[in-house]
């Protein structure tokens, strides 16, 4: 006849000894004594009755007991991760959360100002920061794993809803190698005799469009697929490339040259929400902030900076 005195802490222990393959990394990962394991799982098994681990030569594997045992424990304890889970989330929702997924050319530059300016105003309030590709964000947002999407492109999945478009123009990045810092612009017949750095994807499409039909011809010999990346190039004094409005403006905070185009090619950061989704006081200000920050007029010609 068992006893029926089964603890928490044996149960602990005997999960900890199945996931980590092992009595002694069983216990290492509850942070005890391997001595102190063997007697937690010695007292379950006399506790059940049961035979859970067995020698086989040098070493002592779970018996077949054991593995449908487990099975019960898992069960009990993925219960027991939902509710930690589900009491993580009413913590969260009590203090207050936001949620923001980017694509890299937007987390990458304006983001971390915003979030400070956001801490300042909201300081009681958890924020969560992604940046991943355009399908990541459409994912994050659908799944709600964020609250709001940013990206240079439209998401058209499901029930996302466009909740603010910020409109501004693409900048002409580089250094005094290759831009005179004291003009007010470039036009893009400039383009011709100077190294290009070509960006990927869609918006490489975008450019070679815009080229074409002003008949200029550039010297791509590198590419890159983040404006980052783009910009350190730039930095190496490797040509020019022309960029969204806030990689230029981190550009030229970093000792670069940036020129506005003429003429000119557009740039749109697009804010994505779940249709159903009431925007909150963060989220209002995170729109209000990044449209600020999109707008291309941080971008300061170098003689004017120098006044």
């Amino acid at each position: 006849m068992t006893s029926r005195n089964v603890t928490y802490r044996m149960i602990e222990a005997f999960r900890a000894a199945m996931l980590h393959n092992g009595i002694s990394a069983g216990a290492d990962s509850l942070g005890i004594t391997q001595p102190a394991m063997s007697r937690l799982i010695a007292d379950l098994q006399k506790s059940t009755g049961i035979l859970l681990f067995a020698k086989s030569g040098r070493t002592i594997k779970p018996t077949e007991e054991a593995h449908a045992l487990m099975a019960k424990v898992q069960q009990s304890f993925l219960g027991l991760e939902q509710i930690i889970d589900f009491s993580d989330q009413l913590r969260k929702q009590k203090l207050g959360q936001l949620s923001i997924s980017a694509i890299p050319s937007i987390g990458h530059s304006i983001i971390p100002a915003v979030v400070r300016q956001l801490r300042e105003k909201f300081p009681d309030v958890l924020i969560s920061l992604r940046v991943a590709s355009y399908i990541d964000v459409a994912r994050h947002v659908k799944t709600r794993q964020a609250d709001i999407g940013l990206t240079a492109d439209t998401l058209s999945l499901g029930d996302l809803e466009t909740v603010a478009e910020f409109s501004s123009e693409c900048v002409c990045i580089g250094t005094g190698k290759w831009l005179d810092p004291k003009a007010s612009h470039i036009h893009v017949s400039e383009f011709a005799g100077k190294p290009f750095i070509a960006s990927t994807g869609t918006f490489q499409t975008r450019l070679d469009a815009w080229l074409g039909a002003n008949g200029v011809q550039v010297d791509a010999m590198v590419e890159a697929s983040l404006f980052q990346s783009i910009s350190d190039l730039c930095l190496e004094g490797l040509g020019i490339a022309v960029v969204d409005p806030m990689t230029a403006a981190k550009h030229q905070r970093r000792g670069g040259v940036a020129l506005p185009l003429r003429p000119s090619i557009g740039y749109t950061v697009y804010a994505t929400a779940m249709s159903d989704a009431r925007l909150s006081a963060p989220a209002k200000e995170l729109i209000r902030l990044v449209a600020a920050a999109s707008s291309g007029k941080h971008i300061t010609p170098m003689h004017e900076s120098m006044i």
